[in-house]
C-alpha cells in the first residue's frame, strides 16, 4: 500500500468517525434549539434551514468529504462549515446562554479532537464569520436567559454527547494500544522465523548476564547453527532454504521453556538463554535438541534434511560484559563445526575427539559456517 492510499484510508476512517458524531450531535442540537424558535416565533425560513442543517447537512457532509482527493482534508472543510452555523445558530437564539454554549462547546471539542489548537483557533474565527452572517441578516438581539423547557430540552446534549464523544475516544484509545503493542512486536521479533530478532535477543542476553553475576546464579548460553545450510540455498533455492529456517524454529519454540531466550543470531545462527540451567542440564537439553534434528531428517515429507552444531558456555563470573559470555559461546559453536559438524561442544572443553587441539578464533568468528 502505497503513502497515498494509506492517507486516504486513514482519512476515510476519519471521515465515518465525524460522521457518527456530527450525526448524533446535530440531532441532539436541534432538541436543545427547537425550544428557544419555538419562544422566538421564528418563521419557516430558519425552519427549514434548521431542519436541513440538523438532519440533511451530516450526510451530504460525508458525501462531501469522501467524494474529496484528500478525505481528512475535507472534512475538516466540513468541521469549519460547522462552526460558521454554530455562530450563526447563536445569533439566531439570540445568544441564549445554555444551548448556545453547549453548541459551541460541541463544536469546539471536535475541532480539538480532530485537529488540535490549530483547528479549534480556526474554529473560534469561523464562529466570528457566522456570528457576523447571523447579525447582518438577522439583526443584533441579546436575550441570554434560559427558561426551564429550555434547560429541559438540553439535558440529552449534557448527558448524551459526551458519552458518545468518550465512547469514540475510548474505541480509538484502544486502536492505538492495538497498534502500539503490534508495532512493539514487530520490533523485537526477526520477520522471517517469528524468534526474537538479535538486537533485542542480546539485549536480554545482556540482562541474563547482569542478573547472574549479581545474583551469583548459574545461568548458559547455546549458540545453534545448521550445518551446510549454503548447500540448501545453492541446491534447493531460497524459499526451501526459508522453509528450513521457519521449521527449526518451531522446533526451538517445542523444545525450550517459555521462559528460555530464543533468538535468531544471524542468517542460519539461532541463540538460546538458558536461566538458571546449570552446564549439566544444559548439555542434556543441547543433546536432546540434536537428537530431535536428527529424528526429523529421518522423516520423508521433510523437505531439506539438516543437522546442527551447538556450542554451549555458562555465564562467566568474571566477565567484564555479555560479549565475553557470547564469544565463549561462539568460540565453542566454532569448535563444534571444525570436529566435523553435527555435535555439541561446551566452553573449556579444548580437546576434540582425536586427541588433537583445536586453537578458537579469539575475537568473535566471521568464518562462514555453512
Amino acid at each position: 500500500m502505497s503513502d497515498m492510499e494509506y492517507a486516504a484510508k486513514k482519512g476515510k476512517r476519519f471521515v465515518q468517525r465525524i460522521y457518527r458524531l456530527r450525526t448524533a450531535g446535530l440531532a441532539l442540537g436541534f432538541i436543545s434549539i427547537a425550544p428557544v424558535f419555538l419562544q422566538l416565533h421564528h418563521g419557516p425560513l430558519l425552519w427549514a434551514l434548521l431542519l436541513l442543517y440538523g438532519f440533511v447537512w451530516p450526510h451530504l457532509a460525508r458525501y462531501a468529504a469522501l467524494a474529496g482527493a484528500v478525505p481528512y482534508r475535507s472534512e475538516q472543510r466540513n468541521l469549519m462549515v460547522d462552526a460558521v452555523f454554530g455562530g450563526f445558530w447563536l445569533v439566531a437564539i439570540r445568544f441564549n446562554l445554555l444551548p448556545g454554549v453547549l453548541m459551541l462547546s460541541m463544536l469546539s471539542m471536535n475541532n480539538i479532537a480532530s485537529g488540535g489548537l490549530r483547528l479549534f483557533l480556526r474554529g473560534v474565527a469561523a464562529n466570528l464569520v457566522g456570528a457576523a452572517i447571523g447579525i447582518a441578516t438577522l439583526g443584533f438581539v441579546l436575550a441570554p436567559q434560559s427558561q426551564m423547557h429550555i434547560v429541559i430540552a438540553c439535558l440529552p446534549v449534557l448527558v448524551l454527547y459526551p458519552l458518545a464523544l468518550g465512547w469514540s475516544v475510548y474505541r480509538m484509545s484502544r486502536k492505538l494500544a492495538a497498534q502500539t503493542r503490534t508495532l512493539e512486536h514487530l520490533s523485537r521479533t526477526d520477520g522471517l522465523t517469528g524468534l526474537l530478532n538479535r538486537r533485542y535477543w542480546e539485549e536480554r542476553l545482556a540482562a541474563e548476564f547482569e542478573r547472574c553475576n549479581t545474583q551469583r546464579l548459574t545461568s548458559c548460553l547455546l549458540l545453534i547453527d545448521l550445518d551446510h545450510f549454503k548447500q540448501i540455498n545453492d541446491s534447493r533455492g531460497h524459499l526451501a532454504g526459508d522453509t528450513v529456517l521457519q521449521s527449526f524454529a518451531d522446533m526451538l519454540r517445542d523444545e525450550f521453556r517459555h521462559s528460555d531466550s530464543i533468538g535468531r543470531y544471524g542468517g542460519e545462527e539461532f541463540g538460546v538463554v538458558l536461566p538458571d540451567a546449570s552446564l549439566t542440564e544444559a548439555r542434556a537439553i543441547a543433546t536432546r535438541l540434536l537428537h530431535a534434528v536428527r529424528e526429523k531428517t529421518k522423516q520423508e515429507h521433510v523437505v531439506s534434511p539438516f543437522t546442527i552444531s551447538i556450542g554451549i558456555a555458562p555465564c562467566p563470573p568474571d566477565g567484564s560484559d555479555y560479549h565475553a559470555w557470547l564469544l565463549e559461546a561462539d568460540r565453542s559453536l566454532y569448535r563444534a563445526k571444525v570436529l566435523g559438524r553435527d555435535q555439541i561442544a561446551v566452553a573449556g572443553e579444548l580437546e576434540p575427539a582425536s586427541g588433537t587441539p583445536v586453537d578458537p578464533p579469539s575475537v568473535h568468528s566471521n568464518i562462514k559456517k555453512g
